[in-house]
């Protein structure tokens, strides 16, 4: 449990990472929180993934994984080392990020399965990747954070004005190639009820529901009088939510980490417009009452929830990025 709140700790779930201390790599931008978050969602899907090959009673070929945005990699490379015998392709914008992913996947020994190309996710270079690999299931771990008009975020650049911009772009994807199932990340401050109906719109339900709340960051608080006007931005100023965040007095605001599991629609009596509600309420409140917010039920899916106050972020970088002294070893 958090000290703070009735929440568990986010940081217990770090443990699911364990297999990416140094010498695996991070880019020069690295979240753990998003990208453990969004390992949550993807254990998931890929379970889910499993179920729907299984009872299609499709041949057993190997399953096929695409992550975009991919980073270090790391996400799709955890779903390598459970599923043996998949497959990943990952895509990135920067060149750095593919370099830093495709050692990653030699270090795990996992090169034999996993490449990674450079492409942005509008271009006809990344639609033909897609198209030729046909991945069974999609995740997508993007930037965020929302850019106000004329202004460049250095790391966020092209997450547009409602913070939407590559999440959009990956349900355009999904709706052209049909995976059987994604995951997906996004939070509080990026119009979150967007991206559950075009899910909705191009057919896929959102089954479960993970989410942290967060003290802002550095990027989330440069932008942080902008999305105090968004009205599909929810964001809290309670004081005690903010304290529960960043104990240290160092935060402005809180807002939700969110990622979830989805699938094309399986049940006949899935209730889209009830998701959405639901998620809708919880951000609501969380806006107008706080952490509190979390505590009160929400359906009509699986959520789980958790709280990551700044100590504990501290320590789940502690924990990625190893002892101290390997550290060292391996920037040396």
């Amino acid at each position: 449990m958090s000290r703070y709140s009735a929440l568990e700790s986010f940081v217990d779930e770090g443990s699911r990472l364990r297999a990416f201390l140094p010498p695996f790599a991070f880019t020069s931008f690295f979240s753990p929180e998003d990208t453990l978050l969004c390992v949550c969602a993807a254990e998931a899907a890929l379970s889910r993934a499993r179920s729907l090959k299984s009872a299609s009673g499709e041949s057993p070929e190997p399953l096929r994984i695409a992550e975009l945005t991919s980073g270090s990699g790391l996400v799709g490379l955890h779903l390598l080392r459970i599923e043996k015998g998949s497959a990943l392709m990952g895509l990135d914008v920067d060149p750095d990020g593919t370099e830093t992913a495709t050692r990653n996947a030699r270090v795990l020994g996992l090169s034999a399965h996993a490449s990674f190309e450079t492409a942005d996710l509008w271009s006809t270079n990344a639609t033909s990747l897609l198209a030729s690999w046909s991945p069974h299931l999609l995740v997508c771990n993007p930037p965020y954070i929302p850019e106000p008009p004329r202004v460049k975020l250095k790391i966020e650049a092209g997450s547009g004005p409602n913070g939407t911009a590559h999440l959009l772009r990956t349900l355009e994807i999904a709706n052209t190639l049909r995976p059987r199932t994604m995951a997906l990340s996004w939070c509080s401050l990026s119009d979150p009820c967007r991206v559950l109906r075009q899910a909705a719109a191009i057919g896929y339900q959102l089954n479960s529901l993970f989410v942290v709340a967060i003290a802002d960051g550095e990027y989330s608080r440069s932008v942080h009088e902008y999305l105090r006007g968004l009205p599909y931005a929810f964001i809290s100023e309670d004081e005690l939510t903010v304290a529960a965040v960043a104990p240290d007095g160092s935060a402005a605001f809180a807002y939700l980490l969110m990622a979830g599991d989805f699938s094309r629609h399986e049940r006949h009596d899935a209730d889209d417009d009830g998701v959405e509600k639901s998620v809708r309420d919880l951000c609501e409140n969380f806006s107008r009452i706080g952490i509190d917010a979390l505590s009160r039920p929400v359906a009509p899916i699986p959520v789980r929830r958790w709280i990551l106050d700044r100590w504990d972020e501290l320590r789940l970088r502690a924990f990625l990025h190893g002892p101290i002294e390997r550290m060292a070893e391996t920037t040396a």
